[in-house]
């Protein structure tokens, strides 16, 4: 990570919808000394995509080296988590200003019924999918307490 600029934990307890960006980067308390650490890839229709980093820190004060990936990207109901700050104590600490998510993503979400299901990339680009095969996580919003069990948090 490059170029960043910090905000603090408690420079803003909430986060305007329409001010969640691509490159911001997020802590969530876990309990009372313990945080993870995330970015917003890109918004999508349902909230945001992110990635939950493989780190956690003793306090949300983030430095800007490079933290790998937990896991595939997953959609944050972000209106709950940091809007409405109904679940939860998640806020955005940094922004990293040069970061682009890849084009070459290969995360996609499934949904639909019957014979018509559909992939989702995290673009929101939709493809036709036989729903045989391989299994794909569903396109959903979580909040707090579904990313705490996906990523055994």
């Amino acid at each position: 990570m490059s170029l960043c600029e910090f905000y603090g934990w408690d420079k803003q307890v909430k986060t305007s919808l329409k001010k969640i960006k691509a490159g911001d980067i997020f802590c969530f308390a876990l309990d009372k000394h313990k945080y993870g650490v995330g970015r917003i890839m890109v918004p999508n229709s349902l909230g945001h995509v992110a990635e939950i980093f493989d780190c956690l820190v003793d306090s949300p004060v983030i430095d800007c080296k490079a933290f790998s990936r937990l896991g595939d990207p997953v959609i944050l109901d972000s209106y709950s988590l940091f809007d409405r700050k109904a679940e939860g104590d998640w806020r955005i600490v940094a922004h990293q200003n040069d970061y682009q998510p890849s084009d070459d993503e290969t995360v996609r979400f499934v949904y639909g019924v019957a014979d018509n299901v559909k992939l989702v990339d995290i673009f929101d680009n939709e493809t036709p999918f036989s729903g045989e095969g391989s299994e794909y996580p569903l396109y959903s919003p979580m909040g707090d307490e579904e990313v705490r069990k996906h990523f055994r948090l």
